[in-house]
């Protein structure tokens, strides 16, 4: 038994690298060279870091852990058989982690992630973004994993949510069952247009105005995000934080930095804490 069961762990930029033997630095293309700038390609130190934060959620007392994307660095098979490793041997079930991929995960093939979740991820799949609108029922709240990413260039790392996941979105949101609780989108990109229309094409969410329409209008809906590396609380609406980012596993030096939440009376309360 958990010691909380709605209480949710948030981790997210892992960029996991492949850790089979033999995969050294001199074996990594230019694209891992060029995505990794100011950051040790050292595999083994990546799959500590992830292992590190698992555990530090499972001691917070987290039921569930949710990974909002770049899982990997490039999306490569080797990656994603490292990150399966390091999942499998946390002290969480498969059922109680949810992954979304992000734009790294797809730089290698645009097929990178339904591979992944068929192959090395498949005893997440049922619990991660797999179809537009796909509910993860927990206790006392809902999540909806969403995948916005799509194949890409390594110099772009933008993201797109597609009509038909914003409309899944919306029937979700409207649906009277799930609006009894907090309902948690998980994705990698925040939902903010950026400062110019240049930057938001190059690193920013194409239908970001819609999504935070749809935040305006219910209430119950939160989103949990990636990609900007750093602790994200937007307010939106009367008051309320209803948008978090969290930091980078990637980044993490002196020790783990997760992002605990707790469903309290239909919103989702954050602290981020440290072991």
């Amino acid at each position: 038994m958990y010691a909380q069961e709605t209480r949710i762990a948030h981790l997210s930029d892992a960029h996991m690298l492949d850790t089979r033997p033999g995969r050294s630095r001199s074996n990594h293309s230019i694209r891992h060279r060029f995505l990794s700038l100011g950051r040790p390609l050292d595999g083994t130190e990546r799959r500590r870091k992830l292992a590190k934060a698992l555990c530090a959620a499972r001691n917070a007392g987290a039921a569930r852990v949710v990974i909002s994307g770049d899982l990997t660095e490039i999306g490569a098979v080797g990656e994603f058989e490292s990150l399966a490793e390091v999942l499998h041997e946390s002290p969480f079930a498969p059922e109680r982690i949810t992954l979304v991929p992000g734009n790294h995960d797809l730089y290698s093939s645009p097929n990178g992630w339904q591979w992944a979740l068929e192959g090395p991820l498949s005893s997440f799949a049922p619990t991660s973004a797999r179809l537009p609108g796909q509910v993860v029922e927990c206790s006392g709240y809902n999540l909806l994993p969403v995948d916005v990413t799509f194949h890409q260039a390594v110099t772009r790392s933008a993201g797109v949510l597609q009509p038909a996941a914003l409309s899944e979105l919306e029937r979700r949101a409207s649906d009277p069952a799930l609006a009894k609780g907090p309902l948690v989108v998980v994705q990698h990109h925040p939902p903010f247009m950026r400062k110019t229309k240049a930057l938001h094409w190059v690193d920013g969410l194409i239908g970001a105005a819609p999504l935070m329409a749809l935040l305006e209008k219910f209430r119950h809906l939160f989103v949990l995000h990636g990609h900007l590396h750093a602790v994200v609380n937007r307010v939106v609406g009367l008051g309320v934080t209803r948008v978090f980012g969290a930091t980078a596993v990637v980044d993490d030096r002196d020790g783990p930095r997760v992002r605990i939440f707790d469903a309290i009376s239909g919103c989702v309360v954050s602290t981020t804490v440290s072991a």
